[in-house]
């Protein structure tokens, strides 16, 4: 058990939504759901270690996902009853580590891209479990050589796309070199979780699962099994986004959220797939 507390970010009235985000961001990244549904909704937003005012990955030992959910218990604590789960990326490999550990807290889950690449070496998926893997040592080796603007770049041109490290501004291509350290261990939690694709065929929490049709094949091939597994799932991939989609599409991706946890908890029927453009 750690005594370390996260910082989180707390602001609203109404139903409780818990918000995580992707790796190199931090609560930050929820702002236009906040500003939109804060009204309606408290939205509590933690920073996950190693990002924003959290503390830092002790990196004596190999980060599990386990991790993160014991730095955020003391807001899960502050938290009366059931709450709405949402994660993007990182934080939706959380998430859904989190929705398997306490099911019956969660109201709902949204989910947008979780990178469970373990479930690319369960179902043999040569090219992109091979492709991860080469994205994750290279990051990690570049770190270590500490040539962090060389493994900035490797790591937002695989999810953002060939050029999209060069186009970023100068202050915010600062803040990511500084957070690769952190990154390498998120790769270290999602290639170490064990949990097998089987494990999500008992989560009845009804689940809105999205991906970009423009992100990597490797979270694309995700969204398909898990389409397979869940046993309460709305699926939506998604035109024209990739797997960056909650931040560059901030106030679309809130809005597609917010409808689908306001018709909670109602729920929906069973694997209702949807493509959106």
């Amino acid at each position: 058990m750690t005594n370390l507390k996260p910082y989180y970010h707390e602001s609203g009235s109404g139903p409780y939504i818990l918000c995580l985000h992707s790796s190199t961001g931090s609560s930050k990244q929820w702002k236009a759901l906040i500003d939109c549904f804060s009204g309606e909704y408290t939205i509590i937003a933690p920073d996950l270690y190693g990002y924003g005012k959290s503390p830092d990955w002790d990196k004596k030992q190999a980060l599990e996902l386990e991790d993160e959910i014991e730095l955020i218990k003391p807001v899960l604590d502050s938290i009366p009853g059931p709450f709405h789960l949402v994660g993007h990326s990182y934080g939706a490999a959380v998430a859904f580590k989190l929705a398997l550990m306490y099911p019956q807290r969660i109201r709902s889950l949204t989910a947008y891209e979780p990178v469970l690449f373990n479930l690319l070496f369960e179902m043999k998926e040569e090219k992109s479990s091979e492709e991860i893997w080469m994205v994750s040592d290279d990051i990690y080796w570049l770190s270590v050589d500490k040539r962090y603007t060389d493994a900035a770049r490797r790591f937002i041109d695989y999810w953002a796309g060939e050029g999209s490290w060069d186009k970023m501004p100068g202050w915010m291509q600062e803040a990511i070199e500084k957070r690769m350290g952190k990154v390498s261990s998120d790769f270290d939690a999602t290639l170490g979780n064990l949990t097998p694709l089987s494990a999500y065929r008992d989560l009845k929490v009804p689940t809105l699962y999205m991906y970009g049709l423009q992100s990597p094949q490797s979270t694309q091939r995700i969204a398909e099994w898990m389409s397979q597994e869940l046993p309460n799932i709305e699926i939506r991939g998604l035109l024209p986004l990739g797997h960056m989609g909650p931040v560059t599409h901030a106030e679309n991706i809130a809005k597609i959220i917010m409808k689908f946890i306001k018709n909670q908890p109602m729920g929906i029927q069973p694997h209702q797939i949807k493509r959106v453009e």
